[in-house]
C-alpha cells in the first residue's frame, strides 16, 4: 500500500515561541526503578497540567513536553508555574533518591500545529481518532533549537536559544539574557531554598556516581551550572 501525504495543502508556518522542558537523568533512572521513573516523569506532566495554559499548546513526550505560543508572557507564565511546583517538590522531598531536576530551553521560530492541518492532507486522517493523532504532532525549527540548547541549562533553569534574543513578536521585546529566571515576588520562598537543596544533592549524588549511573564530570559541571545560575 502506498503512502499519501499532499504537502500542498499545508498551512503557512506562523513564528512562535517553543519550549522544550524535561527531567534530567530519566535514562539512568529507568534502568534503575520503573516506579521511581513514573514518578518523576508523571509529576512533571502534572505540574504542565496545572500550570497556567491559556494561549499555549501542549505535546507530552515521554519524560518532557514541547510547549508552543505566539505569546511570550502567555510561554514565561507556563513555565514559570511548571518550574516553581518542580522546584517546591524538589524541596519539599528529603530522600534525595525520590528527588528529580527539570531544565528547559527556550526558541523561537516558524512552526505548523497538526491541529491546523487540514484533514485532507491524507485519506487516513479522515477518522475522528486519527485526525486526533494528527493534531498531537508538531512542526519546526524551534522544536529541534530548544531540544539541543537544552543541555546549555543549567538544573532547575531555562536556557534562551539566540534566535528568542535576537527575535519576538510584534510589539514584544527579545529577552536579552542566555539564562531565564523564574524567580519573581510569589515564588521566592522556594527559589531561595531551592539552591540548599541541590547542593545537598549533588553531593549525595557525588558519594554514589556508580549506582545511580550519573558520571562524576556531569555531576560537577551540573552543580557548578546550578551554583552560577542561583547565585
Amino acid at each position: 500500500m502506498s503512502l499519501q501525504f499532499n504537502a500542498g495543502v499545508l498551512p503557512s508556518a506562523a513564528n512562535e515561541y517553543v519550549s522544550w522542558i524535561d527531567v534530567m537523568g530519566v535514562q539512568s533512572a529507568m534502568s534503575r526503578s520503573l516506579n521511581i521513573t513514573a514518578n518523576f516523569v508523571f509529576k512533571l506532566h502534572v505540574a504542565a497540567l496545572q500550570a497556567p495554559n491559556a494561549g499555549v499548546s501542549l505535546y507530552p513526550v515521554m519524560d518532557g513536553l514541547y510547549v508552543s505560543s505566539p505569546s511570550q508572557q502567555a510561554i514565561l507564565d507556563f513555565l514559570r508555574s511548571v518550574f516553581t511546583d518542580t522546584a517546591e517538590t524538589f524541596v519539599g522531598e528529603q530522600e534525595n533518591l525520590h528527588r528529580f531536576v527539570v531544565r528547559g530551553a527556550l526558541a523561537f521560530g516558524p512552526v505548523i500545529h497538526g491541529a491546523a492541518v487540514p484533514s485532507n492532507v491524507s485519506n487516513v486522517f479522515n477518522s475522528p481518532v486519527r485526525n486526533q493523532y494528527k493534531n498531537a504532532i508538531l512542526l519546526g525549527m524551534p522544536m529541534v533549537q530548544s531540544h539541543l540548547a537544552e543541555k546549555n541549562a543549567p538544573p532547575f533553569g531555562l536556557f534562551v536559544h539566540e534566535t528568542a534574543r535576537t527575535f519576538a513578536p510584534t510589539a514584544t521585546a527579545p529577552l536579552h539574557h542566555v539564562w531565564w529566571h523564574w524567580r519573581t515576588g510569589n515564588n521566592m520562598q522556594v527559589w531561595n531554598e531551592l539552591p540548599a537543596a541541590l547542593t545537598t544533592y549533588f553531593e549525595w549524588c557525588r558519594k554514589r556516581p556508580g549506582s545511580i549511573l550519573y558520571d562524576k564530570e556531569r555531576i560537577e559541571v551540573h552543580a557548578d551550572l546550578a551554583r552560577q545560575y542561583f547565585a
